[in-house]
C-alpha cells in the first residue's frame, strides 16, 4: 500500500484544458431557420467540453426553461414550474439545438431570460437530484455524467446563444513511468458519492446520499478521467486505485483534497521501478475547468482584447477574501473609449466611488458587490459575480444594474487589485454600459461603449459603507467634473 502525496497549485500545465478551441459557430451553409416562430439556441461549450471535447454532438439533448423579464431583473430565476417554459426538450442537429416537438415561441413585444440544463432530464428544475455513472470506461457514461447549465440575459432574439459552464468536479489521472510492469490498466475513485442535489438559481450541488468506487474513463494514452460531483476526500482517506497487469496499488490521501464544483483535478503518478514504494511519486494540479467562459460571460474576448491596455484581468482560481468596503479618492479617468464624443480625458476626476465587497464565497469563486458615488446620485449592485486572481492579485466580473440620474442601466463591471492589509492597491474600475432606459437627451454615455477609471493615489483604504451621501467638499486646486463617470 502507498501513501499519496498531492502538490497542488493553480495551473493549467499538463491539462487537455491548455487547449482552447473556439466557440462553435454556425458554418455559412449551415441554415438557421425559425419554424413558426419556435426560438433555437446555438450552443457554446467551455474548452474540454462534456463530449468530443470541442463540441456537442449530434442529437445531444437539453431542456430548456423561459422566465418573462420584467423591469430591473438582471437573471431570469425559475421556479420548478410555472415558469414561461418549462424544461421543454432539445436537440443538437449538428449546428445548433432545435425544438424536439413543440419549441418555445419567440416572445414579441417583452424579452425571455432562459436558463438550459444538459443533459436532458425528466426530474429537471429549479432543484432536483442529479447522479453520475459509477462506470464511466465508455464514452457514453463519461458525457451523460458531466452536468452543465447555461443563462442568458433577456432577449427577445429568435436564435439565441446558450454558454454552457461544468458544474460538477473532474479528476485527471496520468499513468507515467515505466516501473507499473505493463500496460493494461484501470483506475478506479474509492468510497465516492455518485450523487447531489442541484439549485439551479444558487448554483450548489452538493454532494449527498450513499457512496460507491467509481472506474475512471479513458483520456488518451496512460491518461484517465472521471466526473463526480463536488466533495471532499480527508488526510488518510482511501482515495484511488491502481490495477496494471493484476497488481494493484492503493492510494491513500496525504493531505485533505477538497474537489469543487467548475473545476478540474490533474495527477500525474510515476513509477520508475525498482519495486519500493519511494520509487512512486504523486503530483497533483488543480485546473480551473469553466474560469474562462464565467469571465467570457460578462466580458467577451473581444473586449478583454480592448481593454486589458488599461486593467489588469487576473485569470486564477484562488483569489484573496477581499470582503469589505473601499474608497475610490480621488477617481481619475484612464481611459474613455468615447472620448472627445462625451467621454472623459485621461487624467479627469470624476465622482469618487464607494465600493462593497460582501458574501465572498471562496468554494465557488463568487462575490457580490455594491457602489455609491460620493454625491449618492449614482448606485449600482451585483450579486453573485465571479472572482478569479492568485495570491493577493484579483479581478471581479459583474453585471449589474443601477440607476443614474433616474435613467435605469445595466452594466458589464470588472474591478482589478492587489489586496493589502489595508485596502486595495492599484485598484481600477472598467465598465461598459450594455443597455439603459430611455436617455432622448444623451445625459449617459452610449451602448455598448467602455470606459476604464483608477484611484488616482494608487490605494485604496478600506473604510465604512455610507448610509446616506455626504456633502462633498472637493480640495482647493482640484478640477471636478459634477457629472457621474457614466454621463
Amino acid at each position: 500500500m502507498f501513501t499519496f502525496g498531492m502538490f497542488l497549485c493553480a495551473c493549467s500545465s499538463g491539462s487537455n484544458d491548455d487547449d482552447k478551441p473556439s466557440p462553435p459557430k454556425p458554418r455559412p451553409n449551415d441554415s438557421i431557420t425559425i419554424e413558426d416562430g419556435t426560438v433555437n439556441f446555438i450552443g457554446y461549450l467551455n474548452p474540454m467540453s462534456r463530449a468530443t471535447d470541442t463540441n456537442f454532438e449530434k442529437n445531444d439533448r437539453i431542456g430548456v426553461y423561459a422566465v418573462k423579464a420584467t423591469d430591473g431583473d438582471s437573471r431570469g430565476v425559475i421556479a420548478n414550474s410555472g415558469n414561461a417554459a418549462d424544461n421543454v426538450p432539445y436537440s443538437f442537429d449538428g449546428s445548433k439545438f432545435i425544438p424536439v416537438a413543440n419549441g418555445i415561441k419567440k416572445p414579441e413585444g417583452y424579452k425571455y431570460f432562459y436558463t438550459a440544463i444538459y443533459p436532458y432530464l425528466s426530474n429537471a428544475g429549479a432543484t432536483f437530484d442529479f447522479s453520475v455513472q459509477k462506470d464511466q470506461r465508455t464514452h457514453s457514461n463519461y458525457t451523460t455524467s458531466d452536468l452543465c447549465t447555461a443563462y442568458t440575459s433577456a432577449t427577445d432574439q429568435a436564435n439565441v446563444d446558450l454558454k454552457f459552464n461544468h458544474r460538477l468536479s473532474r479528476i485527471i489521472v496520468n499513468i507515467t513511468g515505466d516501473g507499473w510492469g505493463g500496460d493494461n490498466i484501470s483506475v478506479v475513485l474509492r468510497n465516492a458519492y455518485i450523487s447531489a442535489a442541484v439549485d439551479v438559481n444558487a448554483l450548489t450541488f452538493t454532494a449527498k446520499g450513499s457512496k460507491s468506487d467509481m472506474y475512471f474513463g479513458e483520456n488518451g494514452n496512460r491518461s484517465f478521467k472521471l466526473i463526480l460531483p463536488p466533495q471532499a476526500y480527508e488526510k488518510g482517506s482511501n482515495f484511488l486505485s491502481i490495477n496494471v497487469n493484476g497488481v494493484t496499488y492503493e492510494i491513500k490521501a496525504e493531505s485533505r483534497q477538497n474537489l469543487v464544483s467548475g473545476k478540474s483535478y490533474e495527477y500525474t503518478l510515476n513509477n520508475n521501478g525498482g519495486g519500493g514504494s519511494e520509487n512512486i511519486t504523486f503530483v497533483g494540479d488543480i485546473n480551473p475547468w469553466n474560469t474562462e467562459d464565467k469571465i467570457d460571460d460578462v466580458l467577451p474576448d473581444d473586449l478583454q482584447d480592448k481593454i486589458e491596455p488599461y486593467i489588469n484581468i487576473y485569470k486564477g482560481t484562488n483569489p484573496p477574501n477581499i470582503e469589505g468596503t473601499v474608497y475610490l479618492d480621488p477617481m481619475t479617468c484612464v481611459y474613455c473609449e468615447d472620448q472627445g464624443h462625451g467621454g472623459y480625458n485621461p487624467g479627469d476626476i470624476v465622482n469618487s466611488l464607494y465600493i462593497k465587497f460582501s458574501n465572498q464565497n471562496m468554494t465557488y469563486n463568487t462575490i457580490d458587490v455594491e457602489s455609491k458615488s460620493k454625491s449618492g446620485s449614482q448606485t449600482e449592485t451585483g450579486k453573485g459575480a465571479f472572482i478569479s486572481g492568485t495570491g493577493n492579485n484579483f479581478s471581479a466580473f459583474f453585471n449589474t444594474t443601477g440607476v443614474s440620474s433616474g435613467i435605469s442601466t445595466k452594466t458589464a463591471l470588472v474591478i482589478s487589485g492587489t489586496k493589502t492589509s489595508n485596502g486595495i492597491s492599484n485598484l481600477r474600475y472598467a465598465f461598459v454600459m450594455v443597455e439603459k432606459g430611455p436617455d432622448p437627451s444623451g445625459i449617459l454615455m452610449k451602448e455598448g461603449v467602455f470606459r476604464v477609471f483608477k484611484d488616482g493615489d494608487g490605494f485604496s483604504e478600506y473604510t465604512t459603507w455610507p448610509t446616506k451621501a455626504p456633502r462633498y467638499y472637493p480640495s482647493k486646486g482640484t478640477t471636478l467634473h459634477m457629472y457621474d463617470f457614466i454621463r
